[in-house]
């Protein structure tokens, strides 16, 4: 489609000028005023009652097609000044010199580059989007002709022929959007699937080709030995309610680790797990906070008595992995930016959330030699008042120490709150003094009084299940 544009003369009159998308709007301007003996040095374009800048393509300039442009008389005559040109070559040398604006290219070319550009068999300059091609064109082309009349202008010399500009180098092609699979419990089993699973999980989870050929093969056997018969309409609605299912691994998350917490199960969430015909485990409260204390190394042994079919991956635990991996990964991708704000908003909405749900904190200190020291806070007292409940049991009370999580380590203020160090409703610590050197495993920590006193990492968990029972009885007969 051709492309024109309108110019109102000072005199009333409109002269139609034929634009090309490399055409500057001072060529449309000398085109109108050559038609009529006007001055173009005198006068300038305006569009909606703003000069246009004479030295842009019209491509650029942001014009559209048969526009209207007056021309209006300047307060003075524009004066042509020495522009600076510089060449790059190909061997990425640069050349510069001051040039006229009524020079032409082809004496630019020579005067900066001319032992180079003779060699040239199709020598082309590149100038912003423009290309002059051909030693012809480069004697019919000014500086002025570019739209360059005044400042720096830095050009390309280039040996390459007509028909190789016109083949793009890189060209971007949109990824094609993938269909989502609604079915979270559908595992899926192309490699390239698990890669971005694994990688969007973080949980370090291998999937061997066994796993995946073991589900296919009992896949199939499930939905044809699940199915069963038609249910009454009223027990259908209510089983085609969505429930949410919890995760069965944590891949992980805030400051400090997460203690094991049970799942979700359709029984009362403040009932203390008693298993029939076995007494509860023995718990040794020393101190205050409900304060007990319990070595790694006891639960380690403990922990080595499970069978080895214990640690056997079934086709279940495989499908929640893939389901919760899937999840993971698909929650990061459809994750919108947010600013500073933004996140400081939802900051304080799972901070209140936490505070709403949860009236006390659990938190573990672990010392150096593999003791547990366990006592229950509220969320809103300062990590100062958990040094304070620490150096109780100290056998060294007068000496600096310090709290901290890890991986990597990272030494907790003593001024926040424990809802602020997310470590809300549960967190373990680490404990080490500020000397080095006392922080040896072969050093005592803890006082030899409480020592006699050791309750089982079993007996721990018991004990706040039963303390958060005691909590919930006592608020609901109030």
């Amino acid at each position: 489609m051709d492309k024109r544009v309108t110019v109102l003369l000072p005199n009333g009159r409109r002269q139609n000028v034929n634009v090309t998308a490399n055409m500057t709007l001072l060529e449309i301007m000398e085109t109108a005023c050559s038609k009529h003996g006007y001055d173009a040095e005198e006068h300038c374009l305006k569009f909606h009652n703003k000069v246009v800048g004479l030295t842009q393509q019209f491509r650029f300039s942001g014009l559209p097609n048969n526009c209207v442009l007056e021309m209006e008389q300047t307060e003075k005559r524009r004066t042509l000044s020495n522009v600076l040109v510089c060449v790059q070559l190909n061997d990425g040398s640069r050349q510069q010199a001051d040039f006229s604006p009524n020079d032409t290219i082809w004496l630019v070319v020579q005067k900066l580059s001319g032992s180079h550009v003779n060699g040239y068999e199709s020598p082309v300059i590149v100038y912003m989007r423009s290309e002059v091609i051909g030693q012809e064109q480069m004697r019919q082309t000014t500086l002025k002709s570019l739209g360059i009349l005044e400042g720096r202008a830095m050009m390309r010399l280039i040996d390459k022929k007509p028909e190789d500009l016109k083949n793009q180098a890189n060209v971007y092609k949109a990824p094609t959007a993938k269909p989502r699979v609604d079915n979270d419990d559908q595992p899926s089993t192309s490699r390239s699937a698990m890669a971005a699973g694994g990688s969007g999980g973080g949980g370090g989870f291998a999937l061997t080709s066994n796993m995946i050929k073991n589900l296919k093969r009992t896949a199939p056997e499930e939905n044809a030995s699940g199915s069963e018969p038609a249910k009454p309409s009223g027990e259908s609605k209510q089983e085609q309610q969505p429930q949410p299912e919890a995760p069965k691994y944590d891949w992980g998350s805030g400051s400090g680790y997460s203690m094991h917490s049970p799942p979700e199960r359709n029984q009362d969430k403040n009932e203390v797990e008693e298993i029939p015909g076995r007494a509860p485990p023995v718990v040794r409260v020393i101190g205050p906070r409900q304060a007990v204390l319990f070595s790694l190394d006891e639960s380690k042994k403990n922990a080595d008595d499970l069978p080895d079919s214990f640690f056997d991956l079934t086709v279940n635990d495989l499908k929640m992995v893939l389901r919760d991996l899937k999840r993971t990964s698909s929650g990061d991708d459809d994750a919108p930016l947010l600013t500073a704000k933004l996140r400081e908003l939802e900051r304080q909405k799972t901070m209140l959330a936490k505070l709403n749900q949860y009236k006390d904190c659990v938190l573990r200190i672990q010392f150096p030699d593999r003791f547990v020291l366990q006592g229950i806070f509220k969320p809103h007292e300062p990590l100062s008042k958990v040094e304070e409940f620490v150096r109780e049991f100290l056998v060294q009370p007068g000496d600096q120490f310090h709290l901290f999580t890890i991986p990597p380590k990272k030494v907790l203020p003593s001024d926040e709150t424990l809802l602020e160090l997310n470590f809300v409703p549960n967190a373990i610590v680490h404990f080490g003094f500020l000397k080095d050197s006392l922080n040896a495993a072969s050093n005592r920590f803890v006082k030899e009084q409480y020592m006699d006193q050791l309750t089982s990492e079993e007996g721990a968990h018991y004990a706040v299940q039963k303390y958060r029972l005691t909590r919930a009885t006592a608020a609901g007969s109030s």
